[in-house]
């Protein structure tokens, strides 16, 4: 027996209710992922999900110095990694979505070098894999070199940000994907 339950639609809270309608309009979906619908006890988790991704991943907030494709390939290139399924369908379905197909994607997750971005989104997209995978190896010189290749602090700040929000994603959605699994 799986250790989450998914709720009855007439049993979601009503708080709870609120944040997955925000997660809806946020990724203009119709139908709410069991992963997401496994949090509705806990509204207050669900708000910082939605909070985070209003935040941190919104295609049309314009806050990002860096372009949609480069946090695409970044988030599928972390879930990938990191083995995150839901994560990692999703990322490749909205790069399909943009245009990319299956096997340059496929080639792209063999060997991220050389993505189809200009060459400030591939540092995006380069940087938030090594903070994500390796935040323990990053150096001060790491930073020094970022700054020698046009990056700001600001530019390190958000990607830092990305990197973190890859994570708290991937942990979120994977966890509660497998507690949603029967044994």
């Amino acid at each position: 027996m799986a250790f989450f339950d998914l709720p009855k639609e007439e049993s979601i809270p009503p708080e709870a209710r609120h944040w997955l309608e925000e997660l809806k309009r946020l990724r203009g979906i119709a139908e709410i992922p069991a992963s997401r619908l496994a949090y509705v006890s806990t509204p207050w988790i669900l708000e910082a999900q939605v909070s985070a991704e209003t935040h941190l991943f919104n295609q049309r907030s314009g806050r990002s110095k860096f372009s949609w494709e480069a946090r695409m390939f970044a988030f599928m290139l972390v879930a990938h990694a990191r083995r995150c399924t839901g994560c990692f369908g999703a990322s490749r379905r909205g790069l399909v979505a943009l245009g990319f197909d299956e096997a340059a994607l496929d080639d792209i997750c063999a060997n991220p070098v050389g993505l189809p971005l200009p060459e400030r989104d591939q540092l995006f997209v380069r940087y938030v894999l090594h903070f994500a995978l390796d935040a323990q190896g990053v150096t001060p010189k790491n930073f020094s070199e970022m700054g020698a290749q046009g990056l700001t602090p600001d530019d390190v700040r958000e990607m830092i940000g990305f990197a973190a929000f890859c994570m708290f994603n991937t942990i979120f959605t994977t966890l509660a994907n497998t507690a949603l699994r029967d044994e």
